[in-house]
């Protein structure tokens, strides 16, 4: 109930953020197919970046011009040049931009996938202790950022750099004076770079961190509304999200002040540039050392540059932001996917030679308590067996040991000997299939669902068959039968429909052993016969393990296995369970009364 009541405090991600250097090195890697066309749009934006230096150096000869007394046609000349470089330079931004964003989303796309389809791969415990919004965040919000990145920040840089690797020169033809002048501002932007720099990568990566506990507080709450409204918890989820939502808020204030005072320091420093290129400038006119033109021409292009930098400025912000959200996403890629162990490599002659095993199984979970201690457990090929005990017990973290679902702490998990960890997906999930609690409907019709994790064609006729064997006729009665559309805009499965849909497609896999997690634990008192029953059949003829909630599941197994504080204490069969009169035997008289 923890994790509905209490306010979580914040803590290091589950999910790794990557170092600067594999972020950039994951980067290099997936714009390498779009070098030329990287090329192009650098050119591109070359081009347009010097089409801004001809109307300063246009105005000033225009001064120059006036007061002089030039005919009428320098003035046409002037202005027609000042025109049309402001339109060339429009449509090469534009379409410089064009090709910028052609390379900017397939290449956040192809991050995208990347980090999903490794993090369909994670060790499930890695994503429970994540949790949803950490993941959902990384793939939407921190992509959206780089894809922004990617599309605005090489053009801007690039078009800045031109502006500022040509001004410089620009001022010194002008006059010596005017190019020492303009270069005051370079030592006040570099410290202000230097104060802002060290702030701004914590606070953005604290930024990102909070935003990812919001939406994951936002999923819980989302994902969990039927039960929150059915005990009342509403408000507590509520206050969750409100605090959640004041740690960003609080973040994001001090995110702007930050930023309020770096553009301050730039600020100050094209004051004091410009002040003193008019004033050196003044002087220059009066000693007839450089010309009213020539002094307006240096304002005029340092002026020019005020965008450039203050964009720069802004792209430092964008930098440092989208650098953080791409350290994020490669970080998915870092985090430890289940990778098969060498068999040779996995010690098994001790393990029986069939079956499903645990020897010596420990495990914790990070840091936290022992959850199992030093469990020995053997299911024979064709036996169900129950597995009861208090909630704590371990039950559930057993059921993912010898699923394969997560790798015990020390000990050995083995199938026919072999170590599941030295099984490829495919094998493990062929072989072992676990069915839990939490189950979810894809968007996409009852036939899509039900065949999800198929391999082989399935026809209709073999769908219509695991119906009849899980007793879930009710399907063929929904409003298009197996081509009814499910989903938020299709038809709303109720809990125990949802259950009995993932029993079906356990079914339609055929997996020679099952673990059920309470698979049947979201059925009501007058669903639950239906849901035993569909359990009952899927467990017929196979290897199954059960974790049972209702004690009259637990009668009908081979074999039941008591557990408390991660040890079996008991293992027998009903009746001998309750001649012992132990641990067992209290639970059942419990159930009955």
């Amino acid at each position: 109930m923890s994790a509905v009541h209490d306010r979580a405090e914040p803590s290091a991600p589950a999910l790794p953020t990557a170092s600067a250097a594999a972020a950039w090195r994951a980067l290099r890697r997936t714009l390498r197919p779009h070098r030329l066309l990287i090329t192009w749009a650098s050119v591109i934006t070359l081009a347009a970046s010097a089409t801004a230096m001809v109307p300063p150096f246009a105005i000033g000869i225009l001064v120059d011009a006036l007061g002089t007394g030039a005919p009428g046609s320098a003035l046409v000349w002037c202005l027609a040049s000042i025109a049309t470089s402001l339109l060339g330079g429009a449509l090469l931004t534009w379409y410089a931009r064009v090709l910028y964003a052609r390379i900017a989303e397939p290449t956040v796309a192809t991050l995208r996938e990347d980090a999903v389809e490794h993090a369909l791969h994670l060790e499930s415990g890695i994503l429970e202790r994540a949790g949803d919004g950490e993941l959902v965040s990384r793939v939407s919000d921190d992509s959206r950022l780089i894809s922004q990145a990617v599309a605005w920040l090489l053009p801007a840089l690039l078009s800045a750099g031109t502006l500022l690797v040509l001004s410089v020169p620009g001022l010194f033809t002008l006059h010596w004076v005017l190019g020492l002048t303009g270069l005051i501002a370079v030592p006040m932007y570099l410290l202000s770079l230097r104060w802002y720099l060290p702030r701004s990568a914590p606070l953005y990566r604290e930024e990102r961190e909070i935003l990812a506990r919001r939406t994951n507080t936002f999923l819980n709450a989302f994902h969990g509304r039927a039960m929150l409204h059915s005990q009342g918890w509403a408000q507590t989820q509520i206050d969750a999200l409100e605090h959640a939502s004041d740690d960003s808020r609080h973040v994001a204030d001090r995110v702007f002040r930050m930023l309020t005072r770096y553009f301050a320091r730039n600020n100050r420093a094209e004051f004091i540039t410009m002040a003193a290129l008019l004033t050196s400038g003044f002087f220059l006119v009066q000693a007839n050392a450089a010309t009213v033109g020539a002094v307006t021409t240096a304002a005029l292009l340092y002026h020019r540059l005020f965008d450039p930098i203050s964009e720069v400025v802004t792209l430092f912000d964008m930098l440092q932001e989208a650098g953080i959200a791409l350290r994020r996403v490669t970080g998915v890629l870092l985090a430890a996917r289940r990778t098969p162990l060498a068999r040779s490599a996995v010690p098994s002659a001790s393990s029986p030679a069939e079956g499903l095993t645990l020897s010596g199984v420990s495990h914790r979970f990070e840091t936290g308590p022992q959850v199992l201690g030093n469990l020995d457990l053997h299911l024979r090929d064709g036996q169900c067996v129950a597995l009861v005990g208090s909630t704590g017990a371990g039950k559930s973290t057993a059921a993912k040991i010898l699923s394969g679902v997560i790798e015990p702490s020390s000990g050995t998990a083995a199938l026919d000997g072999t170590a599941l960890a030295a099984l490829d997906t495919a094998t493990l999930r062929r072989n072992i299939a676990l069915i839990s609690q939490e189950t979810h409907v894809f968007a996409g019709t009852v036939r899509e669902n039900l065949l999800l994790g198929s391999t082989a064609p399935c026809t209709d006729a073999r769908i219509q068959q695991a119906l009849e064997t899980c007793h879930a006729g009710w399907i063929n009665a929904l409003p298009e039968g197996l081509d009814t559309l499910l989903g938020s805009d299709g038809h709303q499965l109720t809990a125990h429909e949802q259950q009995h849909l993932a029993l079906v497609r356990i079914e339609l896999l055929n997996p020679r052993i099952i673990v059920m997690d309470e698979a049947t634990a979201e059925s009501g008192s007058s669903n639950s016969r239906t849901l035993d029953m569909a359990a009952a059949a899927l467990a017929a003829g196979r290897t199954a393990l059960v974790i049972a909630h209702r004690l009259s599941q637990a009668r009908l197994a081979h074999r039941i296995i008591v557990m408390e504080h991660g040890q079996i204490i008991e293992d027998g069969s009903h009746e001998e369970l309750l001649a012992a009169g132990g641990r067992y035997a209290q639970l059942w008289a419990a159930w009955e009364g």
